[in-house]
């Protein structure tokens, strides 16, 4: 398979401070991939940055093909890499079906928003919004609350509705910011099974942070290891388990312990 995300060399600086040294390793087409590390490791600086939200200080970001580094986030967004966050921003008082609907303004052709980003491809007819919003309900199986205000959904359907929303600009990569992040056990198991059926059944590839070991050593088919903004190991989960500067890295933490 192809590298669909490469990044190389990527630094970030905050004054003297080096949030991100020298990051390098890439993303396969149709591959579920970890980013993970100990608090401050710089995992979301990394995020930040290949998102667009930072500019990198030196380094390059290449995503399908294409140097976007330092573009926009909506430009980035236009090329078809999607970010998710811990905390999903909705408009409390609309329908889950209006919240997606609204995430779908960018790619509605003839739109405003379509024209300033120029976007040539995935675009959406106005009057195919209602048959796309059902897709992505259906997709994340949030069918029996396609009416409910957004405010008024449970934590882990807020969450869920992220990932909905995020899906709305018709991705061909995620990258999911802590998606299992207070959720419960059986929240996360559905989100397992979730990340695998974009894979395997909508061709996404995902990138994603995550504290949730279980998680990512079950879905992740490689993993890129951060401590203190440095690479210190990358490999499948089977080598990082028994790597000694990853098990150092994370003793203590509970969840590694039982991943």
């Amino acid at each position: 398979m192809t590298a669909l995300l490469e990044v190389k060399g990527l630094a970030k600086h905050f004054g003297g401070l080096a949030a991100v040294k020298d990051l390098s390793f890439t993303v396969r087409k149709g591959q579920i991939a970890g980013l993970i590390g100990p608090n401050g490791a710089g995992k979301t600086t990394a995020f930040n940055t290949i998102s667009g939200a930072l500019a990198p200080t030196r380094g390059r970001v290449v995503f399908a093909g294409q140097d976007i580094t330092g573009r926009r986030p909506s430009a980035i967004v236009g090329c078809g890499l999607v970010r998710t966050f811990q905390q999903t921003t909705t408009y409390a008082e609309e329908s889950v079906e209006r919240n997606i609907a609204n995430a779908m303004l960018s790619r509605l052709e003839n739109s405003a928003p379509q024209r300033l980003m120029r976007r040539t491809s995935h675009l959406l007819p106005a009057a195919g919004v209602a048959a796309e919003v059902e897709r992505i309900i259906q997709i994340v199986g949030m069918q029996h609350w396609r009416h409910a205000l957004a405010g008024t959904l449970a934590y882990g359907l807020q969450k869920k509705l992220g990932i909905a929303i995020a899906l709305a600009a018709e991705p061909t990569m995620l990258l999911m910011d802590e998606p299992a992040a207070g959720l419960n056990h059986e929240e996360c198991n559905d989100l397992t099974r979730l990340l695998r059926r974009l894979r395997d059944d909508h061709g996404m590839t995902i990138l994603l942070v995550e504290h949730h070991m279980a998680i990512v050593m079950e879905v992740c088919e490689r993993i890129v290891v951060l401590v203190h903004g440095e690479k210190i190991a990358e490999g499948t989960p089977e080598e990082l388990r028994v790597n000694p500067a990853v098990v150092e890295a994370y003793l203590g933490a509970p969840d590694y312990a039982h991943a």
